[in-house]
This record gives C-alpha cells, structure tokens and sequence, in this order.
C-alpha cells in the first residue's frame, strides 16, 4: 500500500539531466568530427587545442661559475660571508625552464616557489656574467613585476627558447 503511493519525480528529474548530458556530449562529439571531415576544422587546429604534457627544457641550480670568485675570496676573513651566500644559493636556488612556464624555487627546504606563464612576459634583459658561461636574465611581467634567474647556466640556448616561446610581442635587450 505504501509503495504505490511513493514519489518518483526526483528521479525522473535525474534522469531527464543525465540523458540531456548525454545528447549535448554526443552533439559536441558528433559536429567536431563532421567539422573534420568537412575540412572547417583541420588536424592540425585540433591536435594544437589538445592539452599537450609539460616538457622540460633545462632544470638546475644557478651556474657553478658563481663559486670561483668567492671560493678565491675565502682566503681573507671578510671572503667567508660572500662564499657561504653563494654556496647556500647553489643548494637552495632551482630553475626549471618548461614548455609551458618558468619556475624557480628558492628558501630553506624549498618552500619559495614562483611560476610565470610565457603569456606574462613583457620584456627580457640579459648580461652574461664569467666571462659568458652564465648570465643574468630579468623577465618583466606584464603587471610590471620582475622576476631576476641569476647565474643562470646554458643562458644562450634558455633566452633562444624563452624567444621562441613569447613570440614577437615580447622585448629583448
């Protein structure tokens, strides 16, 4: 007796939202492979739009050129402080260079971490430093903040692939 007087609307109402999920999800998957075919919409267009995995171009601490100066320093008093500076750099700085952004980590166990899209990059400056083994890049974001890769290693072919990757829109000096 009290079954049939039980309400099945809120299952309907489901029921109706599954199927109307289901008809736009076979709509959509319908239209983009007739867009294929038809030639409005190419390989090419869609395999950009897919959601490619994040590559690493360079991943490091700033370059080891860095040591020499303070290393040779270390033999007055005054040149301890400069050697440790640089040696904690060494062990607590990393950059990664990826296809889709530039990361660096820096503090005590790595807790620092900054990460900036290609996207945001305004300009880029540069000065090699050791005699051209590292340089210096400053990435200006678009909201006028900086972010400083000091030392960083294999700087040529970093800058040619931060170029390749901003486009036109960007400043280098």
């Amino acid at each position: 007796m009290f079954v049939n007087s039980v309400n099945l609307s809120p299952n309907k109402a489901i029921g109706q939202k599954l199927n109307s999920i289901c008809y736009i999800k076979k709509t959509l998957i319908r239209t983009t492979r007739s867009s294929i075919r038809s030639g409005n919409l190419n390989n090419k267009d869609f395999e950009k739009n897919k959601i490619e995995t994040e590559k690493i171009i360079f991943e490091g601490p700033p370059s080891i050129f860095e040591l020499i100066i303070p290393t040779l320093s270390i033999l007055t008093v005054i040149g301890i402080i400069p050697f440790v500076a640089t040696l904690t750099r060494q062990i607590w700085v990393q950059y990664k260079i990826t296809n889709r952004r530039i990361s660096v980590t820096s503090g005590f166990q790595g807790k620092d971490k900054v990460d900036i899209v290609y996207r945001d990059i305004k300009k880029v400056s540069f000065i090699t430093r050791y005699w051209g083994n590292s340089a210096d890049v400053v990435l200006v974001l678009k909201d006028n903040a900086q972010l400083e890769l000091r030392s960083l290693p294999e700087w040529e072919t970093n800058i040619n692939y931060i170029k390749e990757q901003c486009g036109d829109s960007v400043e280098f000096n």
